[in-house]
């Protein structure tokens, strides 16, 4: 088993820290030494306790996580600057209600071309959004999914949870109430 180079030598030392790994001071060590122990750790080890900080259920989800790319480092600065753009053209062509005489696309045919190219990308918030938007053209042919990494997909639903908000019911009670005034 080998880590994957993504991955950083900080990311790894929270990975340490949130699932008690017994590796003393894992910051003294340099990535590729940490990276060597982690892995000689992680095959000893037989289970993990579930933690909410990482998504992962078991040691193979743990160790499929580490030996396949960081999913958040997977573009690099200038390719995600790329995909910004090609939301913001598409954005603009949705807030134009959807008319492509008025936004900067020349045909259909380039729309399409981008949206399957973003797509990939589900883990930049600006392709989810334009994504969303594009889906609610009502002269849609089609339905546009976006592929978000099953660890982003967890953390968005952690985070969607915390936003959930529990309205209690209206409680009426009747009877002879005494309110004073002081």
């Amino acid at each position: 088993m080998l880590i994957h180079k993504s991955h950083s030598k900080s990311e790894l030392v929270r990975i340490i820290n949130s699932f008690n790994i017994d590796i003393h001071n894992p910051k003294q060590y340099r990535k590729i030494d940490l990276s060597a122990i982690l892995v000689d750790k992680i095959k000893t080890m037989d289970s993990i306790i579930p933690n909410e900080d990482y998504p992962f259920l078991n040691i193979i989800e743990l160790k499929h996580h580490l030996i396949q790319i960081n999913p958040k480092k997977r573009l690099t600065i200038k390719q995600k600057n790329d995909i910004v753009m090609i939301t913001k053209k598409i954005k603009q062509y949705c807030r134009n209600n959807y008319n492509l005489e008025i936004s900067q696309y020349n045909c259909i045919n380039e729309l399409e071309n981008d949206i399957e190219y973003i797509s990939q990308y589900g883990e930049i918030p600006s392709v989810r959004m334009a994504i969303r938007e594009l889906n609610q053209n009502p002269q849609k042919t089609k339905q546009y999914t976006v592929y978000i990494p099953p660890i982003i997909k967890r953390e968005l639903d952690r985070k969607d949870k915390l936003k959930y908000k529990v309205s209690l019911p209206i409680k009426v009670q009747k009877g002879l109430f005494i309110i004073q005034f002081k």
